[in-house]
């Protein structure tokens, strides 16, 4: 019996040992969770754009000629019927004068016309007499009505010579008018493009002078909304943008306009979507580069999630020991589009939901067997008693 014993006891020990061993290293799991509640969540479409006057007027010129004068700079404030640059009218003004000669020339044949018709009717009457008393030929007769008609006929083609020299003598006061340069509206220049002593040449594209905006204190911005994004895009959305240059300013703005023109760009096909903006402070100026976001949806009071809770998964061996009978509902699977975790009464439970809208932190549940109040996981992580600090175990794998 003391053999036993004596044998017994060290056999005991290492039971003992491997036992404290083995509970003193095993792993648990704390989970990282947060409650389920009701809010607000909006959802956004977003699209670069550039900020751009609402009507930009380009300034060129109608004639040719030698820039002699320039009123207006960048940045100088118009108004409607302001001369801002002067093409030399040297050249115009001899050419009007020129006109006017010819008008002048074409008047005065016009009176000779006449007097020589007066002088031809005289001649075709006393010949008409002559021959009535058989003094003159027949022959003779009709060569003073010829003449005679001949003179009328000149009448007519020296009135029509006046008429032209009329319009020549108007296109030339015209082009004497255009070398003034005149502002078609009350705005801003924003780029000049021309220097005193520079020639412009107007041919069958008028060349640009100046860049007038009517007004910087209502601007627009052009935005490229990608084809997958449009169908949600509707005028009188709201709008929100941040420029570069003010990056904590946040600047809001409507949709005026979708326009059906697509553009492709390496396969791929935008739309321009106008949203106007008060710039009233006139921070904003023309070209500036808008991060735009579009509120496309809005729901309140809605139960919410966080987006990390749809990305997490347990490890391998918690999803082994997971009731899955909910999963097995095909009834209610049908309706619903994904999953989430949540612990129910401490224990972990997967619950099927069906998802509404969603924003960069949080998604809208339509449907699940969940209420406001419990705790949706959204990461884990594996305590090890035998090491100084946890190890943290990532949150899950993507399901998408």
């Amino acid at each position: 019996m003391k053999k036993y014993i004596l044998t017994g006891i060290p056999c005991l020990a290492a039971m003992i040992a491997a036992l404290i061993y083995f509970l003193g290293n095993t792993d648990s799991i704390q989970y990282k969770t947060e409650k389920i509640d009701r809010g607000t969540i909006s959802k956004y479409v977003t699209a670069t754009g550039t900020i751009n006057p609402v009507r930009t007027v380009i300034i060129g010129s109608q004639v040719t000629g030698l820039i002699s004068k320039l009123y207006a700079d960048f940045n100088s404030i118009v108004k409607v019927g302001q001369i801002v640059a002067q093409i030399d009218p040297v050249p115009f003004q001899h050419q009007v004068k020129k006109a006017e000669a010819t008008l002048a020339t074409a008047i005065a044949s016009v009176e000779k016309a006449k007097v020589n018709s007066k002088n031809n009717r005289r001649n075709y009457h006393r010949a008409k007499k002559l021959f009535a008393k058989k003094v003159v030929s027949i022959e003779a007769l009709d060569s003073v009505r010829t003449t005679y008609e001949a003179g009328l006929a000149d009448i007519r083609l020296a009135e029509a010579q006046v008429l032209q020299a009329k319009a020549t003598l108007g296109i030339a006061k015209t082009d004497l008018e255009h070398t003034a340069i005149l502002s078609p509206l009350n705005g801003i220049v924003i780029s000049r493009n021309v220097d005193v002593g520079q020639t412009v040449v107007s041919s069958f594209q008028t060349p640009t002078l100046f860049n007038i905006a009517e007004d910087l204190e209502h601007m627009q911005v052009n935005t490229n909304v990608d084809e997958a994004d449009i169908g949600m895009i509707k005028v009188g959305q709201d709008a929100k943008f941040t420029v570069d240059a003010f990056p904590e300013d946040f600047f809001e703005g409507k949709v005026v306009e979708i326009r059906m023109a697509p553009i492709i760009f390496q396969n791929v096909v935008t739309y321009n979507t106008l949203i106007n903006v008060n710039n009233s402070s006139l921070k904003l100026k023309p070209g500036m580069t808008a991060n735009t976001s579009i509120s496309v949806a809005k729901a309140e009071n809605v139960l919410k999630v966080p987006n990390a809770s749809l990305r997490y998964t347990p490890s391998e061996i918690l999803k082994g020991e997971t009731d899955k009978k909910l999963l097995t509902d095909r009834k209610f699977a049908r309706k619903t589009s994904s999953h989430i975790w949540v612990l129910d009464n401490g224990k972990l439970r997967q619950v099927a939901v069906k998802f509404g809208i969603g924003d960069d932190s949080y998604t809208e549940i339509l449907e699940a067997d969940i209420k406001e109040g419990m705790e949706v996981v959204i990461g884990e992580t594996l305590l090890t008693s035998g090491e100084k600090g946890p190890q943290k175990v990532p949150w899950g794998r993507p399901r998408f």
